[in-house]
């Protein structure tokens, strides 16, 4: 099933059953602008979601009329059907996603106050099986070990330091940075040489970078990151102007790329080959093994632990909300540093190692 089925059956649905036949060239621009609302993965999720709900009231003879827009009892029904034997998140996902198909037919929802509790006790039911364990952050001193062991007369290794460095102080999801997949030679959404900027100054060290992310998780229009300057080995300025003068990327190549003997003269980075190389290393050392957004809890972590004001993390990680607060980690380090006379005596967001 194509990942914008999900749209396109929507929207289709909800217009050829008005009272006039609209062009099919008008909606498929409808289709076009909604389909931009949401990103490809999650049309995909979303479908799945719908096919699970149709064969859930296919096996238990719903009738039609209550499928769409979905009767309340349905819902009461759908959502604990799978009670105990799956998360609460995988019940909340999967709702989320008829919710917005009902949405995209412009039908009523018929989510309640009964509904909202219920789910309350598929949380409490949730198998221990079933929960996610927490993902353990990257640290400063994880990443302080990992530009240690790496080789950085090395291309691929003086890359994957970069890439370490920006993604834990640009508290960058690693999906905004590489892509996961290197088969194809176009790739949009994740920044290119030309996308890292520094102010014009005429002394070589510059006391900021500014990154580009061609498109985000939040923003399909793109975001921007400021690495500042910090001291120590893990200065994400110093480890890119290290890998911009080791590898010489053009400026049209993946940031994150490295020089190889190929055609092209490098080879692009994914997400799977970076995560190998950390992991290698940080496990060798004793540390578990870490995940792609582990870097920017890690990011989130260090700056809540120096002090830094929630909302100015807030700002700097480019959470939409506060539900960034949940990836609190450490909340020993972190609660003692954000008490009002740290607020209050910390002009600037510089770290030491």
């Amino acid at each position: 099933m194509p990942h914008d089925f999900f749209v396109a059956r929507a929207v289709q649905s909800s217009f050829y059953s008005t009272t006039f036949s609209p062009s099919r060239n008008d909606v498929r621009k409808v289709e076009d602008a909604l389909k931009l609302s949401w990103a490809p993965s999650t049309q995909k999720a979303y479908s799945s979601a719908i096919k699970h709900f149709q064969d859930f009231c296919e096996k238990r003879r719903i009738p039609v009329q209550h499928r769409f827009p979905t009767h309340e009892s349905v819902l009461l029904i759908y959502a604990a059907s799978d009670i105990g034997r799956v998360s609460a998140s995988t019940v909340q996902r999967r709702l989320s996603a008829l919710k917005t198909f009902h949405v995209l037919m412009n039908l009523p929802w018929h989510g309640s106050a009964r509904l909202s509790k219920m789910l309350r006790g598929i949380k409490i039911s949730t198998p221990a099986s079933s929960k996610r364990p927490r993902r353990s952050p990257v640290t400063s001193s994880m990443i302080s070990l990992l530009i240690s062991r790496l080789n950085l007369r090395d291309p691929f290794d003086t890359a994957v330091a970069a890439c370490a460095c920006t993604a834990f102080w640009g508290q960058c999801r690693l999906g905004e940075l590489l892509p996961s997949s290197t088969l194809h030679t176009t790739l949009p959404s994740v920044p290119a040489r030309a996308h890292l900027t520094r102010p014009t100054s005429r002394s070589h060290a510059s006391p900021y970078f500014n990154l580009h992310l061609p498109q985000t998780k939040m923003d399909r229009q793109g975001q921007l990151v400021t690495l500042l300057s910090r001291h120590g080995k893990t200065d994400p300025l110093t480890v890119l102007r290290h890998h911009l003068a080791i590898n010489n990327l053009p400026p049209h190549t993946p940031l994150f790329s490295f020089a190889a003997p190929t055609p092209s003269g490098f080879t692009i980075m994914s997400k799977s080959t970076f995560l190998a190389r950390c992991n290698s290393i940080w496990e060798s050392a004793g540390h578990r093994r870490i995940t792609g957004h582990s870097f920017r809890i890690g990011g989130t972590t260090k700056f809540l632990s120096m002090g830094v004001p929630p909302d100015v993390v807030r700002v700097m990680g480019r959470w939409s909300s506060d539900s960034f607060l949940r990836y609190w980690r450490h909340i020993d380090r972190v609660a003692p540093a954000q008490t009002p006379s740290r607020h209050r005596s910390h002009p600037r967001i510089r770290s030491r190692q």
